[in-house]
C-alpha cells in the first residue's frame, strides 16, 4: 500500500500535466454545436439502431471531453496538488474537503473513462482498429462521422480516411 501511495504521488502531476496537454490538443474539435445536442437527444442512435451524423467528435465524445477530461480532471488535479503539497498553508479543513473531491472525481473520472473505453474498443465495431492504425474506412467513417468524412473528403476536416480522395494542393 506504502509503496502504491509512494507512486501515486509521483505519477500523479503527470496526470496535471496529460491533461493539460489533452485540452491543447483537443479542445479546438470539442465545441458542442446544434448536431451535437441532436445526437445526444437520441443518444446517438444507440436505442434506435440509426446513426446521427456527427463531425470528428460526437456529442458523447464531447460530453466526455469536457465533463470527464475537464472538469473531473481538473477537481482531481487541483485537489491531488493540495493533498500532495500540505505545507501550502492548507487549513485541516480544506485537506479533508480535497481528500472527498479528490476520490469522488477520480472514482467519476474511472467510471467514465471505462464506458469510453468499452465504447470505444468492443462497443463500436471498427473504432478500435481506427485509434490503434490511424486511419478508418469510407464506410466507417460514413456511417459513424458522416459530418467529418464530408470535411476530409472536401479537404478541410483533419483526419484519414482510407479510399477518400483528397483533392491537390492548391485545388479548391
Amino acid at each position: 500500500t506504502i509503496v502504491g501511495k509512494n507512486i501515486h504521488n509521483f505519477v500523479g502531476p503527470l496526470f496535471l500535466f496529460s491533461i493539460v496537454v489533452f485540452f491543447f490538443i483537443y479542445v479546438k474539435d470539442n465545441f458542442f454545436n446544434g448536431n451535437d445536442f441532436a445526437w445526444l437527444s437520441k443518444f446517438g442512435g444507440l436505442l434506435s439502431g440509426n446513426h446521427v451524423p456527427s463531425g470528428r467528435f460526437n456529442g458523447g465524445e464531447k460530453l466526455w471531453f469536457w465533463l470527464g477530461v475537464v472538469i473531473f480532471g481538473t477537481v482531481v488535479s487541483v485537489s491531488g496538488l493540495l493533498l500532495l503539497f500540505p505545507n501550502w498553508n492548507t487549513a485541516r479543513e480544506l485537506m479533508a474537503e480535497a481528500n472527498l473531491f479528490h476520490a469522488i472525481g477520480a472514482i467519476a473520472f474511472a467510471a467514465i473513462s471505462l464506458g469510453h473505453i468499452y465504447i470505444g474498443t468492443i462497443g463500436t465495431e471498427g473504432a478500435y482498429k481506427g485509434m490503434r492504425e490511424g486511419y478508418v474506412d469510407e464506410t466507417w467513417a460514413k456511417e459513424h462521422h458522416a459530418l467529418w468524412y464530408e470535411e476530409v473528403k472536401s479537404g478541410k476536416g483533419g483526419g484519414k480516411v482510407a479510399g477518400a480522395t483528397q483533392p491537390a494542393a492548391g485545388d479548391d
